[in-house]
């Protein structure tokens, strides 16, 4: 009898071996987090520079989603080796992602504090207090990146997939090649409409107004134009074959691969960061009238526009991504084979 045998069903797991420090290393970074903030929680927070720790309320808020990382963290490595149920690898994933991003939402003005810091560095006005807010988001916010890894890496054992590149070899094609997803590439367009939406609403505002005169003019133009490229080149080349390997215009480069992180890493750092500040902060503040300025009408296109703009990028990056993952040395040998019993 000829039964088809998928060899990487179950891997032992040895190209993971160089990444055991992380469970353990990520369990006690985020116990240590939620030890810190149940301390603050009973005894007060230190003074935090403006606009504070977190966009949301303190107190005990932090500590929940910190203690879950740590159950998920602890559950997920202690069961690596043993024959869990597909069912339960999945309880385990989404509790970690769940609890993770949780963490990363509550620590995502990190970016904000560290450019008050670097200005402070170039001669602005520099609050002491201002790198212990750093080290609070910055905590969190590994703090949750690291259970989002041990979280992926149950949810490949969940999956069935590689260990290594998180592919189910053998069931879709494997390469820069392969056509964009349906729903990356809705993702993408949906950008640049988003984009289109946005700077539509602000020309018929009163594009560039005098609001700030002290901003330089040049300073406004790069800030448009790179604006503009990010809501329209940029998802664009996420969601086409010519963001991932140059095209044929492109002389010396023509036919060879784009670095997957040139065009990657800008559209996870916009989309996160247009997610999180009009999406979240700039929608809270909308949605409960809290220090927005401008017209019902130009708040209601320009901050939902902003957040699906933010959305989009991060949708179509996870695809390009997906596509320009490094061929993986195991596709070869776990294509699934046929022998007989």
């Amino acid at each position: 009898m000829t039964v088809p045998v998928v060899a990487h069903l179950r891997p032992r797991s040895p190209g993971s071996r160089g990444q055991l420090w992380v469970p353990p290393a990520a369990a006690l970074w985020v116990t240590a987090y939620a030890v810190v903030h149940a301390w603050w929680a009973l005894r007060g927070a230190p003074r935090f520079a403006e606009p504070g720790e977190s966009f949301f309320p303190g107190g005990w808020l932090p500590v929940v989603p910190a203690v879950l990382s740590a159950a998920a963290i602890l559950l997920i490595s202690s069961g690596v080796e043993r024959d869990r149920s597909t069912s339960v690898r999945w309880t385990l994933a989404v509790l970690g992602w769940v609890s993770g991003v949780s963490m990363v939402l509550y620590s995502f003005m990190v970016p904000l504090t560290l450019l008050m810091i670097l200005g402070g560095l170039f001669g602005m006005d520099l609050d002491a207090m201002d790198w212990v807010t750093l080290l609070a988001q910055g905590s969190g916010a590994l703090g949750g990146a690291l259970t989002i890894v041990t979280a992926n890496a149950e949810q490949r054992r969940a999956r069935g997939a590689c260990h290594r590149c998180g592919r189910v070899h053998g069931r879709r094609p494997e390469g820069r090649d392969a056509p964009t997803p349906s729903w990356a590439w809705f993702a993408g367009y949906l950008t640049v409409a988003a984009c289109l939406a946005r700077f539509t609403a602000e020309r018929v505002h009163g594009f560039l107004s005098s609001k700030a005169p002290e901003i330089p003019w040049t300073f406004m133009i790069t800030f448009v134009v790179l604006m503009l490229l990010a809501g329209t080149l940029l998802p664009l080349a996420l969601v086409h074959r010519w963001g991932r390997i140059w095209p044929g215009w492109v002389l010396p480069l023509a036919g060879r691969k784009v670095p997957r992180w040139l065009v990657a890493g800008p559209g996870l750092f916009v989309g996160a960061g247009l997610t999180t500040y009009f999406g979240i902060a700039g929608m809270t503040a909308w949605a409960t009238g809290d220090n927005v300025d401008g017209p019902a009408w130009f708040l209601a296109v320009v901050l939902p526009a902003y957040t699906l703009w933010g959305l989009g990028l991060l949708v179509a990056a996870g695809s390009y991504l997906s596509l320009t993952k490094p061929e993986c040395t195991l596709s070869r040998t776990s294509a699934p084979r046929a022998v007989s019993r």
